[in-house]
């Protein structure tokens, strides 16, 4: 993969347009609205949310979809504290296609789980 390829994205939390993060994105480009397929778990952690797979006991996360190039995985590596706190991979969203998206690495057994599937923090 080329510096200049682009990448889908998919965003929930810090990342998404209006929220701290997005100074990331200014340049990307954004494609719409989104949400996962039904595999995953949307934590709140205080200052940002975390999402992890679990196909059994998951539901759809709302996101947003960008387009970025794969050479702004270095910034947003350091943002989402990868791979310690985060690793970027690779997610089924709901109408079958796949992005890449920050997944969250540690334990989630004190988080309350935002079963709506968003963060509005």
């Amino acid at each position: 993969m080329n510096h200049n390829d682009p990448l889908l994205l998919f965003v929930y939390g810090t990342l998404k347009r209006g929220k701290k993060n997005h100074y990331a994105l200014a340049n990307a480009h954004y494609l719409n609205e989104s949400c996962t397929s039904p595999d995953y778990l949307l934590v709140d952690l205080g200052p940002y949310p975390g999402m992890v797979e679990k196909p059994q006991e998951g539901f759809s996360v709302q996101g947003e979809l960008f387009e970025i190039p794969c050479k702004l995985i270095i910034e947003l590596d350091k943002i989402e504290d990868a791979p310690f706190l985060f690793n970027l991979e690779l997610i089924n969203l709901a109408d079958g296609s796949k992005a890449f998206a920050y997944l969250y690495k540690q334990s989630i057994a004190s988080a309350k789980i935002l079963s709506e599937g968003v963060w509005l923090s």
